[in-house]
């Protein structure tokens, strides 16, 4: 017993010392692993070329920080609209949606018009004017009259022709007849706006200017007489139903009326009219025989030619912007400004057509 007891005792040593050949090539491995992950670092680093995937970011075409100043009906589908730093936009469906034309230019624009689908003006800020004659694909600024003192012209109106008239800071009138190309001066200057103008007749023209005047024509803009009304407030925007019957509105929801053709005018005060906001632009619908008028803080109004009553209301509780320009085509009203949208004046709803 003892003799195989030592024998054991012998053996036992050895086989602890050896090794397994799973223990040695786990061993192996091991010892090999971090070149192999340096190996393959480097071969990466030398034959794989990194890929990004960028997502394409399209600005919107009508910014949340964007102006829209000028709007002009071109056709019952076709609009064009003209606001900051040189946007001028185009739509071809009632204003849903629009696309951005290229312009030379980096001021404001205030106004745009068109006389047909080729041929359109667009006016702003140090007198700038600007023609094009193939529906906007090409802009081209054009010289017309200037101060030495300040320049921002405000609005444009166009008529058959070719013929167009704008008004602005420093008394500033400017016509053309032969489509925009050149530009007369109507007037003297004198330290007054002239915010808005509109022609009655083949020779009468009336401007809403600032601290209450309008003035008027009756010679096709040879002369100008003013006339002091009772509003304490500027005006904004005119315009006539008739040759006869006409109102300009302005600020502090100034309203004033004539149904003789310029001769008196009779100011509404906005305690009657419960409008006490700013209103910048004003047009009689044919459709439903009204004024309609729009403004500030999202405010709009609508009253009849016999200006017996006056709804003043909010475009909606969720859009209280200003707005500067208005037209309508049926029962539809466009409206642009600090947003663009469309007033229904049928149920008063108002739908933001672009932010």
């Amino acid at each position: 017993m003892s003799e195989n007891n030592t024998a054991a005792e012998q053996v036992s040593p050895a086989s602890e010392n050896t090794e397994t050949v799973g223990e040695k090539i786990v061993k192996h491995i091991l010892s090999i692993l971090p070149w192999a992950i340096v190996g393959t670092l480097l071969w990466a680093g030398i034959f794989v070329k990194p890929t990004a995937t960028i997502k394409e970011v399209i600005p919107p075409v009508i910014d949340v920080r964007d102006n829209i100043f000028g709007l002009s009906k071109v056709s019952s589908d076709v609009y064009m609209a003209a606001g900051n730093y040189g946007k001028i936009l185009i739509s071809t469906d009632k204003g849903r949606t629009w696309k951005n034309q290229k312009t030379p230019i980096e001021s404001h624009l205030q106004d745009i018009e068109a006389w047909d689908d080729k041929r359109m003006v667009a006016v702003g800020n140090g007198g700038v004017t600007l023609l094009t004659e193939d529906g906007g694909n090409t802009w081209i600024e054009v010289e017309s009259p200037r101060s030495e003192t300040a320049n921002k012209l405000l609005r444009v109106h166009v008529y058959p022709g070719g013929e167009a008239w704008a008004v602005g800071e420093m008394g500033m009138i400017i016509q053309s007849n032969d489509y925009g190309k050149t530009w007369t001066q109507m007037r003297e200057e004198e330290d007054v706006f002239l915010n808005d103008i509109t022609r009655v007749d083949e020779n009468t023209l009336f401007i809403a200017a600032e601290f209450g005047l309008v003035f008027k024509s009756s010679d096709n803009g040879q002369t100008w007489k003013d006339t002091q009304t009772d509003s304490p407030n500027s005006f904004s925007a005119v315009e006539f139903r008739t040759p006869s019957e006409g109102i300009v509105v302005g600020l502090g929801g100034a309203i004033v009326a004539t149904q003789d053709a310029g001769e008196t005018w009779t100011y509404i005060p906005p305690k009657t009219t419960g409008m006490y906001e700013h209103l910048m632009d004003i047009d009689w619908s044919e459709e439903t025989n009204e004024w309609v008028a729009i403004g500030n803080k999202g405010k709009w109004m609508r009253f009849p030619a016999d200006l017996s009553d006056f709804d003043s209301r909010t475009l909606s509780k969720t859009d209280l912007t200003t707005h500067s320009e208005l037209e309508i085509d049926g029962k539809k009203v466009l409206a642009v400004g600090a947003t663009v949208g469309e007033l229904d004046l049928e149920t008063n709803k108002w739908t933001l057509l672009a932010n």
